[in-house]
């Protein structure tokens, strides 16, 4: 970009200083005018993590751009579920559109004139609710624009407008209805699409999963959203190791991808979901955990609890 941005980025942070840095010098590229930043506090059992959670905050002084900074600094641990949704409840009570990105979303410097334009393009329309960054269809181009739409939420690197969070709900306390009424059938049509999904907002609601995105997906489904999806890849999740909270794996192929730059922006001519691609996500991602609630019914210890845990998080959205 030859001008700096003018759509406000939010940076979530943590204690991973290398990989924050590299995210910081794609965010410098474009100098954005409006920058916050949120960080959890240190973990109570982790004596590094203060060390390393200053030296992501020391990053903001490499800003050597005109620049307004809002700081959200936890001074203590929140947890994925709290500390990301909460920061995220910040950004969008103070701004009306965003692009958010975590400290291990590294993305290709057009990744945020796909976002600005795609933001006020559909700023009017309630039936786009997110915008990301990743492509997971290896090769695919589908449809006749840079992007298609899709069911299918991926939130390493994303943005979207406060009309849209306003409907997210971290507790998803309409969850026990939707499960009754059994309305997963009306969103796929496999079975064990619907037991995947099923399974995973059991495990939010019950408490079960410290994480803040499935919610998401939920907001975005129930109020009949769709996602805008790149058809090249823009992020680049460079953060699975042992470090991590929940991508210490990689066992789907899904990060460390290429960044492929956009050349240009072409809208579909249509707003049509691509069910094609969605079908090719949910067969590929969302359809692998069978055995999962005949685990939870045999959990009888703290130890088994925790098995289970893990089991959740490894299969926790790219």
């Amino acid at each position: 970009m030859s001008i700096q941005l003018d759509i406000p980025v939010l940076f979530i942070l943590f204690n991973r200083p290398r990989h924050a840095r590299r995210v910081f010098d794609q965010i410098r590229l474009v100098q954005p005018l409006d920058l916050y930043v949120a960080i959890d506090g240190p973990r109570s059992d982790r004596p590094d993590d203060s060390k390393q959670i200053a030296e992501c905050l020391a990053l903001l002084d490499g800003i050597d751009w005109p620049c307004q900074v809002h700081r959200l600094v936890r001074n203590q641990n929140l947890g994925c579920k709290r500390a990301v949704s909460t920061a995220i409840n910040w950004f969008f009570n103070q701004v009306e559109m965003g692009i958010i990105l975590e400290d291990d979303c590294l993305p290709d410097v057009t990744f945020f004139s796909f976002c600005r334009e795609n933001l006020l393009h559909h700023q009017h329309n309630p039936g786009v609710m997110h915008i990301t960054g990743v492509n997971f269809q290896h090769g695919q181009w589908h449809g006749d624009g840079s992007y298609f739409y899709s069911k299918i939420c991926h939130v390493w690197g994303w943005a979207s407008w406060r009309r849209a969070w306003q409907h997210y709900d971290v507790e998803i306390t309409t969850y026990p209805e939707f499960r009754r009424q059994k309305l997963v059938s009306t969103l796929f049509s496999d079975p064990k699409v619907q037991q995947y999904w099923t399974e995973a907002f059991d495990g939010v609601f019950n408490g079960q999963i410290d994480t803040w995105d499935y919610q998401w997906c939920y907001a975005i489904w129930i109020h009949y959203g769709l996602c805008i999806c790149p058809n090249q890849n823009l992020i680049s999740n460079i953060g699975f190791d042992q470090d991590a909270t929940h991508t210490k794996t990689d066992a789907e192929s899904t990060g460390n991808n290429p960044l492929q730059p956009l050349t240009e922006l072409r809208h579909p001519q249509f707003f049509i979901e691509n069910r094609q691609a969605t079908e090719y996500s949910l067969n590929k991602f969302f359809r692998k955990v069978a055995t999962i609630r005949q685990r939870m019914d045999n959990i009888t210890t703290k130890t088994g609890l925790k098995t289970m845990k893990k089991t959740f998080k490894k299969h926790l959205l790219p």
